[in-house]
């Protein structure tokens, strides 16, 4: 009974999340689906209680939303084809270079002022065990992608 309320305000916390943040790439559904499927995953690894979860999601929600923007900007600037990346001048170069590391003190910030609000809401070895959920999250995605294209062969 205590999963089945967890995972109910869980799911009300999350799709009111999932309300507020724009839509990403060209599959919106794909996303949601994603965002479902990471839901259910933290779920079942964080064992959460109900005023966890209440206290938790809307933060981790904020959080990621702040990470994926961070993140979005550095893939830009990976994904810049050859010709754009021909044109630069060297005023252009250099402010690419300082935005593109910045990207990555701006990540360590993110996750530094938001490790001190996850441990005001959860037990230390919960926010501890987040961190590897979600690497582990990344991991099953990969997986099941894999074997999603594997199968499609």
């Amino acid at each position: 009974m205590k999963k089945l309320y967890t995972i109910i305000i869980l799911g009300i916390f999350c799709f009111s999340g999932l309300r507020a943040q724009d839509r990403r790439g060209d599959n919106p559904e794909m996303f949601e689906k994603i965002k479902a499927e990471k839901i259910s995953f933290f779920t079942s690894k964080l064992d959460l209680t109900p005023s966890e979860a209440q206290a938790f999601w809307p933060v981790y929600n904020e959080f990621e939303k702040k990470r994926f923007d961070i993140k979005r900007q550095i893939h830009d600037f990976e994904r810049m084809s050859d010709e754009q990346f021909a044109k630069l001048s060297d005023a252009e170069t250099e402010k690419l270079t300082n935005d593109y590391i910045g990207s990555f003190d701006k990540e360590a910030s993110l996750l530094k002022d938001y490790n001190k609000q996850f441990l005001k809401i959860l037990p230390k070895k919960k926010v501890l065990l987040m961190y590897r959920t979600e690497n582990e999250f990344r991991s099953h995605l990969i997986r099941e992608y894999r074997r999603d294209h594997d199968s499609k062969k």
